[in-house]
């Protein structure tokens, strides 16, 4: 039986966009709109919806990869059975998500190639971030922020990692209340400097470890404040890859590879459509 337009559209919708399972997909055609679908049509729509996506997405990837600004994140992502990885690349208006088989520098540098080195890569401290030949890197402060908190938490009479909290805060802060300033990062380097030359071999190891992390990243801390356009955070990346989490935890894990590669590039149309205050069923309409 062959299913109109708007049927294959809300199928879709609901099983991307509302992470709802085949079996209940086919129980609500069923019960509310008194159609049988099975759930083997329910998936070929989706694959079919899948190729009708494939122009979208190659505009979405070459708009991204001429952005100056770009968000990345990873995690993991179950596909029959095996550990594979969701990559999220986004900006303000667009969103790229894919499947990669690692978490590897390599799954990025064969998807962008040399658009790479005109980014600036907005990311959490993961290594392979660092293995790219980025123009720049501005390493997310909300992260960071977190794992000063967990310090606190541990030891609540030391100071250093208040301290550095402290400093953090205010920097945002500053960013917060000059939007479109160009912010010397200088003299913030310098107080941070200051805090890491602490000794900390008092405390728990746990804050030498994070000292060393910071040290490492510590290039990449306040380059927000010198350019506008870097956010301090990636959690616009966390928010665009978290769909898939949510998709997992309802349905399981992808039952095959093509499966998995329409709930990618659907949930990257639809969550580019929503950035751009557009509807994210109205989106997949226009693929059918």
């Amino acid at each position: 039986m062959t299913f109109g337009k708007n049927i294959r559209a809300i199928a879709t919708y609901l099983s991307v966009v509302q992470c709802m399972p085949y079996e209940r997909l086919q129980s609500l055609f069923e019960k509310m709109f008194n159609v049988r679908i099975s759930q083997g049509t329910l998936a070929n729509i989706v694959r079919e919806m899948l190729e009708k996506s494939r122009p979208a997405i190659a505009l979405i990837e070459r708009m991204i990869k001429a952005s100056a600004v770009v968000g990345f994140d990873e995690s993991g992502c179950y596909t029959n059975g095996k550990l594979n990885w969701s990559w999220i690349a986004q900006t303000t208006y667009l969103t790229l998500v894919f499947r990669g088989a690692g978490r590897g520098a390599k799954v990025l540098e064969e998807r962008f190639g040399d658009s790479l080195k005109n980014m600036v890569a907005v990311t959490d401290r993961h290594s392979a971030y660092f293995a790219i030949d980025f123009l720049n890197n501005q390493i997310c402060l909300a992260h960071l922020l977190r794992n000063l908190e967990y310090l606190n938490d541990i030891d609540k009479k030391q100071t250093w990692a208040k301290d550095v909290q402290t400093l953090l805060r205010g920097a945002i802060h500053l960013r917060n209340e000059k939007p479109d300033e160009v912010i010397p990062k200088d003299s913030w380097l310098t107080r941070l400097d200051e805090l890491l030359k602490k000794n900390l071999d008092s405390l728990r190891k746990e804050f030498n470890e994070l000292k060393r992390g910071i040290i490492r990243c510590r290039d990449y801390i306040f380059n927000f404040l010198e350019n506008p356009a870097i956010p301090s955070d990636n959690n616009a990346s966390e928010r665009g890859i978290r769909k898939l989490k949510v998709k997992q935890k309802i349905s399981g894990c992808f039952r095959s590879g093509t499966g998995a590669d329409a709930f990618h590039a659907l949930h990257s149309i639809a969550d580019t459509a929503w950035k751009n205050g557009q509807s994210p069923l109205d989106a997949i309409l226009a693929l059918v």
